[in-house]
């Protein structure tokens, strides 16, 4: 049976997949703890807006979810953003203790107190309905936070710890940072942990096994801002506020420097989030119905003329 589809026209579909794929871009957003703003910037490093959010009172950390950007404010308050800056919800969840890292599953919101009242890890909706303010206590300064759906991992500034918990709540292993004051936390596809102390990048499975200790070193490194994308870079901040600080840094994900000034001009940048695109619908239904195509001309084995 001869497709109904010429091949000039499956040409055409092909080049119109490939700009719309393209057409989606991926931002990086920093938390400017000193001068109470996020800066918005591409995936190169361009800036997009320095000043893509102000009037914060020292924002520490970020998450972006389903179209929103929640950040998290030292007076113990997290606000509600669409990704392009318009305000949701100034007081979205409120009575924290010097909150820090946020991470999103679903519709789950969990936040790290690092206050000196409370240390702990509280489960929230995104709309802000408290769910467990205490869903696992007695941490040591909880800072980062990271999760993959299923487990949750933090980390410890003062005791210099790594705790894996599942998104419930319970135990499942400790482990210790090398170097000072563990901070920043990412994990990639492939079951890897990125944590950032005062003295670099130490890399970890996500069963707590250690890889490298120092991945990425040098520098008076915040041990906080660290951020990765989808093409296995990974960006350090530098919030140092001497000569050569206040800039990320770029790097690959096997600690190969790329760009030590990837961007600059910060002020005192603590953390990151790094939103990558994703494909558009239109872009899924031209595959699908490529595959339609090539299902059909190729049913014999053969192409068909």
């Amino acid at each position: 049976m001869n497709s109904i589809f010429s091949r000039s026209m499956i040409s055409t579909l092909l080049l119109l997949s490939l700009g719309l794929a393209a057409s989606a871009p991926g931002q990086i957003y920093v938390a400017n703890y000193a001068s109470g703003t996020i800066g918005e910037y591409t995936l190169t490093g361009q800036t997009i807006n320095a000043s893509f959010i102000t009037g914060l009172s020292a924002p520490t950390g970020m998450a972006v979810s389903g179209g929103y950007l929640y950040v998290a404010q030292e007076n113990g308050t997290i606000r509600k953003y669409t990704t392009s800056g318009t305000l949701v919800n100034a007081s979205l969840i409120t009575g924290l203790y010097g909150p820090w890292g946020i991470a999103i599953s679903g519709n789950d919101l969990f936040v790290a107190n690092g206050g000196g009242e409370s240390s702990t890890i509280g489960e929230y909706t995104t709309s802000g309905a408290t769910l467990n303010a205490s869903l696992v206590s007695g941490l040591g300064n909880p800072t980062g936070l990271a999760t993959d759906g299923n487990y949750l991992y933090v980390t410890c500034w003062h005791t210099g710890n790594v705790g894996i918990y599942t998104t419930s709540g319970t135990a499942i292993n400790t482990f210790g940072a090398p170097g000072e004051y563990p901070g920043g936390i990412v994990l990639d596809g492939n079951g890897h942990l990125y944590v950032s102390t005062l003295n670099g990048v130490g890399e970890y499975t996500t069963a707590g096994t250690l890889v490298n200790p120092l991945l990425i070193s040098g520098g008076y490194n915040s041990g906080v801002g660290i951020g990765l994308d989808g093409s296995g870079h990974l960006f350090w901040a530098d919030n140092y506020g001497g000569a050569g600080g206040n800039v990320i840094g770029e790097y690959t994900t096997s600690g190969q420097l790329i760009n030590a000034s990837f961007i600059t001009g910060l002020s005192n940048p603590v953390s990151m989030v790094v939103v990558v695109p994703e494909p558009s619908s239109s872009v899924l239904v031209l595959v699908g119905l490529l595959g339609l195509i090539f299902k059909s001309s190729f049913r014999h084995g053969v192409p068909n003329q």
